[in-house]
């Protein structure tokens, strides 16, 4: 079989990856609000869907270190999802909606971790060049946010699972088309206890800020395209609006490797998360500016693309090399899962169709101020695992 070298088959796997993500995640509202759901309805699906991150990274990380195949559970993860992501295509009710998205979420908690580890592997852990590729995924989610916006205007909401759909065979088409990773580490490579790792202060701080900064997520990745749309936005402005952020994403993405190297992790870490704080308090109150919104989404920048390459790297440092898949699994499950699960669930009732979305922003900006405090309390020096 035809088989691509690892750096384009790589940014192949991130594009098609965060392709698919470009349609659920901004779109994934207004398809359930067209199908006939209440807020907090939205918003407990949302939760229950993104608490299967919770335990999918942990059980998939585990696997993949005793079969040492992260390749084989990727492309099993995203056979899965593609079978479970069918009952989205006809309208069995919320409950059957609601189970086939838990399963596809699970599933699909298979993948990203895995490609992670798999990319920095390839890559000889350098963070530069990791960018580079991580752009690739951005850039799939772009296109698909565009394009998105435009097929909403034309065919109305239901235009998410067929499109959605396509792009997740091209994921699998590109994860069978990887080439061989390197090794994993052996087994006589150093390693700490789980006890040992857990017991860190640093780790469980880091842990806590992140958990803040993903629930203050949650409103805009749960809500902002009905929120745009409440505004008298249209679904071709709203796509751009997104687009604006994410470019702001890819830029910032490819020059990540030289910021981190210039500023201090503390630092970096902290300025992002306090434009997070600045960003939502400006989506509560001046969103009704399209000028003011699109300065907004520019934020995207700091509050995702460097704040995640700054996570990566703490990862990548903080966890022995032999124990970074679980880190990845961890990471994924406790910030992505809990913190994007509690988020949503707690964004669904304050948003209250739409009469509670300057409250919500309120509050995702006080989770955001939080998590900045936390992260300017941090080491100034990246920590390891063996030196806290």
């Amino acid at each position: 079989m035809f088989r691509l070298t690892a750096k384009p088959a790589l940014s192949l796997a991130y594009f098609a990856y965060f392709g698919v993500l470009g349609i659920f995640v901004p779109y994934f509202g207004l398809f359930l609000d067209g199908r006939g759901y209440q807020s907090a309805q939205i918003g407990l699906l949302l939760a229950l869907v993104t608490a299967t991150r919770i335990v999918g990274p942990a059980l998939w990380g585990t696997l993949a270190d005793r079969t040492a195949n992260p390749l084989g559970i990727m492309r099993f993860g995203a056979g899965i999802a593609i079978v479970a992501w069918l009952s989205s295509l006809v309208d069995f009710g919320f409950w059957p909606l609601l189970l086939g998205f838990a399963v596809f979420s699970f599933f699909w908690t298979a993948i990203l971790p895995q490609l992670e580890v798999c990319t920095f592997h390839s890559l000889n852990d350098d963070t530069g060049s990791y960018s580079k590729i991580r752009t690739f995924g951005s850039i799939g989610y772009i296109v698909l946010v565009m394009l998105g916006g435009w097929l909403y205007q034309r065919f109305g909401s239901e235009f998410m699972p067929g499109t959605a759909l396509l792009f997740l065979f091209l994921l699998l088409l590109s994860l069978v088309n990887l080439p061989p990773m390197p090794p994993p580490p052996s087994k006589d490579q150093p390693k700490l206890s789980f006890a040992e790792l857990f017991s860190s202060k640093v780790l469980w701080q880091f842990m806590a800020a992140a958990f803040l900064l993903q629930m203050s997520f949650a409103p805009f990745y749960g809500f902002f395209t009905l929120y745009s749309r409440d505004l008298g936005y249209s679904g071709t402005l709203t796509g751009l609006f997104i687009g604006l952020a994410v470019l702001a994403e890819i830029i910032a993405f490819y020059y990540a490797g030289r910021i981190l190297q210039r500023f201090s992790f503390r630092r970096l870490l902290a300025c992002c998360y306090g434009l997070t704080v600045i960003r939502w308090l400006m989506l509560a109150f001046v969103a009704d500016s399209p000028w003011l919104l699109a300065l907004s989404m520019l934020f995207h920048a700091g509050s995702f693309a460097i704040a995640h390459s700054c996570a990566m790297q703490f990862i990548q440092q903080f966890f022995p090399k032999a124990q970074r898949g679980r880190g990845q699994a961890f990471y994924a499950g406790i910030i992505y899962g809990g913190g994007g699960a509690l988020g949503a669930y707690i964004s669904g009732i304050s948003w209250q169709n739409g009469l509670g979305a300057e409250q919500t922003y309120v509050l995702a900006a006080i989770a955001a101020c939080f998590a900045a405090i936390l992260a300017w309390c941090l080491p100034k020096q990246m920590p390891k695992a063996a030196l806290v």
